[in-house]
């Protein structure tokens, strides 16, 4: 393969501090010229969590932002897929599963 499937490009800070920037950062990759579709998550292990949830489904994960804090995370997370409701394939805004031990990185995934 030679190109990577999930690119490490993230912001970090405090979540009030960075959310205008993680949220350019996403649409950045999930314009509508670029994606057919994408969903925002939180992981511990981005390159386990693509491939064992995601690989069939989307093509390219991008992480966003990382903390030490599952709270910032998610935090963050629910402002993101709040502010993206109407075209991300979230069905909930966030909290869906046990994050593990840290540092935590919210990413997006893209199809």
């Amino acid at each position: 393969m030679g190109h990577e499937r999930v690119i490490f490009n993230f912001i970090t800070g405090h979540p009030q501090d960075v959310v205008s920037d993680v949220l350019r950062s996403i649409s950045a990759y999930t314009r509508a010229d670029r994606v057919t579709a994408f969903k925002i998550g939180i992981t511990n292990n981005p390159e386990r969590r693509f491939k064992e949830e995601y690989d069939h489904w989307y093509s390219k994960m991008a992480v966003v932002y990382k903390s030490k804090s599952i709270n910032s995370v998610a935090e963050l997370e629910r402002h993101l897929i709040e502010h993206n409701r109407e075209l991300a394939d979230n069905m909930i805004s966030g909290g869906g599963g046990r994050e593990g031990t840290p540092p935590y990185f919210m990413y997006v995934v893209m199809r």
